[in-house]
């Protein structure tokens, strides 16, 4: 029987390596890897935890207004240096550690990507997921979704789960968990913690009562899965304010309940127990069962026939930005109105009323 052990989520401070228009800071970089460095010894040190999980940004920071070109110069490869470093915490605390980096990859030139990864008690990358829903200029695998599956594999590539001693680990990026299929993909792939890769920033929707909080919870509950999200911390030398993040990092249990959150946007590490062969239990009962009674063949034909966001959409080139995902979204917007899948409004909103502010 596998005893129940430790998962630590680290809140931490974030130095931007780009300072507004200012030049790409390398430095910056490695002075974010040191800090992540430093929080997996001490979570392993505090609470002898098996999976320590980082936000999106933790290593690159966040700065609005950049271009693709600048990204893609401030990109990692996870064979570079970087995760080396990082790998070598990892083995040393004998854990298993998450993360996001921005990414370039030689088979897709002129572009990058945001690519969450899981490292292995031995240092190895073990896990890579590319995130699939964003509005801004890096490139989503969905976007060159042919190319992509001929390269990485078949769609079981978009969502992979490791399968560890301790459970089998699952991640999503973001904006991710706001789309149900994503974490049921990666449940019905056996993932049974769902590590949530996160940058939120203020906005109602993020906030501990707002619509991300609650779809977090709910995808814990639908799935019977453990749920642990990172957000960044402080962000340090901007130039700008420091609390551009909410914070509150949480981990969730497989009945939808909060275990441990942070109270605050400060750097922090929270740290919970998970009880897999509780969960496994939970799976096992046949009652309320969502995934066992889960009837795939009644949806699928549905799905199948939709036209919604297109495949293969920047496959000859890259999106540049939001301004052209948002284009694409109108037109959507504009079939599926047509269509009669939406209803137009009887008056039109003003521009931008309502929108939800961009999150990557």
């Amino acid at each position: 029987m596998l005893e129940p052990w430790n998962i630590t989520v680290v809140q931490p401070a974030v130095k931007p390596v780009f300072n507004g228009p200012g030049p790409w800071r390398p430095g910056a970089l490695r002075e974010n890897l040191e800090r992540a460095c430093h929080y997996v010894q001490v979570a392993h040190s505090y609470s002898r935890s098996k999976v320590v999980v980082f936000p999106e940004f933790f290593l690159h920071g966040f700065q609005p207004g950049r271009r693709n070109a600048d990204w893609i110069d401030a990109s990692l490869r996870l064979d570079g240096p970087e995760i080396a470093t990082l790998g070598r915490a990892a083995m040393s605390a004998n854990c298993y550690v998450a993360g996001m980096i921005y990414e370039v990859l030689d088979e897709f030139p002129g572009r990058f990507w945001n690519t969450a990864f899981i490292l292995d008690p031995q240092g190895k990358v073990a896990l890579v997921y590319r995130k699939l829903y964003a509005m801004t200029g890096k490139t989503r695998p969905g976007d060159v979704y042919d190319e992509y599956l001929r390269r990485f594999g078949g769609p079981e590539s978009l969502f992979p789960v490791l399968r560890t001693p301790f459970g089998n680990l699952g991640c999503l990026v973001c904006y991710d968990i706001n789309f149900p299929e994503v974490t049921r993909c990666l449940a019905l792939q056996g993932a049974e913690i769902f590590l949530h890769i996160s940058s939120e920033g203020r906005s109602g929707y993020h906030l501990p009562d707002g619509g991300w909080e609650l779809a977090r919870k709910v995808r814990a509950y639908e799935n019977h899965a453990y749920l642990a999200m990172s957000n960044c911390g402080p962000a340090i030398d901007t130039g700008g304010v420091a609390d551009l993040s909410h914070g509150h990092s949480q981990i969730i249990d497989f009945n939808g309940k909060v275990l441990n959150m942070a109270e605050s946007a400060g750097e922090t590490l929270i740290t919970a127990e998970v009880d897999i062969e509780a969960l496994r239990r939970r799976r096992a009962r046949a009652s309320l069962n969502f995934l066992a009674e889960l009837s795939p063949g009644i949806h699928a034909p549905i799905y199948a026939a939709a036209r919604h966001w297109p495949l293969n959409g920047w496959a000859e080139h890259p999106g540049t930005g939001v301004a052209e995902n948002r284009r694409v979204e109108a037109e959507v917007i504009a079939d599926l109105t047509r269509r009669g899948v939406l209803m137009a409004p009887q008056q039109t909103p003003e521009s931008g009323a309502g929108r939800l502010p961009q999150q990557e």
